[in-house]
């Protein structure tokens, strides 16, 4: 009878051990599940964000032929969304931490949506930019979307491949921006506004199935938050009025003028708050200052050359709109492709080499193609794009990475919202920056070369800089 009971009490304590099992194994399958979903819902959202800047240059001539409106107007449609999308990503990062990434993500893409439906229903050129403005204020989704994939995904190797597919997610915006302009244009501009709704809507109905986010009881930096915003607004105000009035008009320097003393003040304020907004022990971080500076330095040239490049195919080589954005298809495809496979690198070879290999990669794109013969062939820039593509698609991942592993996890949602906004920044004055180099250059075909030159220095003081603090450290 005892052998018995043995047995029973044997049998049972096994069954519960096989259903533990199961509950774990069933724990764990839910977890990549979500982790899976987090991160399509925030490559695709960072690919709306992406596209939108792309895709409103192609359908620019269209839309002031039905609406009008003179040169400024059409500029302040261009730029009203990078002005209160850079400008927002402190408050947004802020947000994040305080309320939740997933909270403000989901937030964030219903406003992208309810914007880019006002934007196809404008009836005059004036609807039309506060709708663009408006598209800009989701800025929310950037920082929120890194935050998601950091708490979805807390192992290393997961987490890199993640964000690799996040990152091929504005990558491929740089592809398709182009070919739906191109495609939806000669339809009806509005379309190119209301293609974001359906997306947005995709988005939304995978909120149930996305974890819910942490969230942080700390005091509302008013201070901080408002310097920051007049301080970015009238900087990268400042900056986009470079290309249109000049470095030397007064309206410029009063904007310059303006955000680079608000900015002043928010440092000098963030180190006497309680509660700082941006924390600035965030700045000691070896990581987190390679990663800043890197990614500036990155995306200042990248913005720049697109720029430049655009207006060198049409100007100069007579391309279309459409068929100069055809030009950046190679690159794009590129950007996808590495993106995807670029946590494996990381996984295997650190960030340490995956950064430098990248930043050699993309010098060498730029200086290889000074190499060619003037005037330079569209296919060489398409090459030359796509080598740089390459490099930028294995940094990119790799900086966010380190972005998150060098901060703690309640302060992921501001430390991604400071390097996006480094990025924003720097992409902004990339554009003014070239564009100048352009208005004192015998031709754009010589612009172009400069810009290349230019370009691949730079990369090579970042490369040196990275090394040099990561020996440090």
């Amino acid at each position: 009878m005892t052998s018995i009971n043995e047995s029973a009490a044997l049998g049972l304590v096994r069954e519960d051990e096989s259903l533990e099992r199961e509950t774990r194994r069933a724990s764990r399958r839910s977890a990549r599940y979500s982790a899976g979903l987090t991160t399509f819902a925030t490559s695709l959202a960072f690919f709306l964000t992406g596209m939108d800047t792309m895709i409103v240059n192609v359908a620019l001539p269209t839309i002031t032929a039905d609406l009008g409106g003179n040169m400024a107007l059409q500029q302040w449609m261009i730029d009203g969304y990078t002005l209160l999308f850079a400008s927002l990503l402190l408050l947004a990062g802020s947000l994040s931490d305080k309320f939740g990434a997933k909270r403000m993500f989901f937030f964030g893409t219903a406003l992208f949506g309810a914007a880019s439906l006002l934007s196809t229903f404008a009836w005059t050129m004036l609807v039309l930019i506060v709708g663009r403005c408006l598209m800009g204020v989701p800025s929310l989704i950037l920082p929120a979307s890194m935050a998601l994939i950091n708490e979805a995904n807390p192992d290393p190797r997961r987490r890199a491949f993640a964000l690799g597919l996040w990152g091929a997610g504005s990558a491929s915006a740089s592809a398709f921006g182009p070919l739906f302009g191109g495609l939806l244009t000669p339809i009806h501009w509005s379309l190119i506004f209301a293609v974001n709704v359906p997306f947005c809507l995709i988005v939304l109905a995978l909120a149930p199935k996305v974890a819910p986010s942490p969230t942080r009881a700390i005091s509302f930096d008013w201070l901080g938050q408002t310097l920051a915003l007049i301080g970015l607004t009238s900087l990268v105000a400042g900056v986009i009025e470079i290309g249109s009035l000049g470095i030397s008009s007064p309206v410029t320097l009063a904007l310059l003028s303006v955000g680079v003393a608000a900015l002043v003040l928010f440092v000098i304020a963030q180190a006497k708050v309680g509660h700082p907004m941006v924390p600035l022990n965030l700045f000691r971080n070896d990581g987190m200052r390679i990663s800043l500076i890197v990614g500036f330095i990155m995306i200042f040239n990248w913005f720049g050359m697109v720029f430049i490049s655009t207006l060198f195919l049409q100007s100069e080589q007579g391309m279309s709109p459409f068929a100069a954005g055809l030009v950046f298809i190679p690159s794009a495809v590129v950007m996808v492709v590495t993106n995807v496979f670029s946590g494996q690198v990381i996984n295997s070879m650190g960030t340490r080499f995956t950064v430098s290999i990248g930043l050699i990669a993309m010098a060498v794109g730029f200086l290889a193609a000074v190499l060619v013969p003037a005037p330079m062939p569209a296919w060489v820039i398409a090459v030359a794009l796509s080598v740089v593509g390459l490099g930028g698609a294995l940094v990119t991942p790799a900086l966010s990475g380190l972005v998150l592993v060098s901060v703690e996890q309640k302060q992921a949602g501001i430390a991604s919202a400071v390097f996006n906004t480094f990025r924003q920044v720097g992409g902004a004055i990339g554009v003014a920056v070239f564009g100048v180099v352009a208005t004192f250059t015998p031709s754009l075909d010589g612009s172009l070369r400069a810009v290349f030159i230019a370009a691949a220095l730079l990369l090579i003081c970042a490369f040196a800089y990275a090394r040099l603090r990561w020996t440090e450290r």
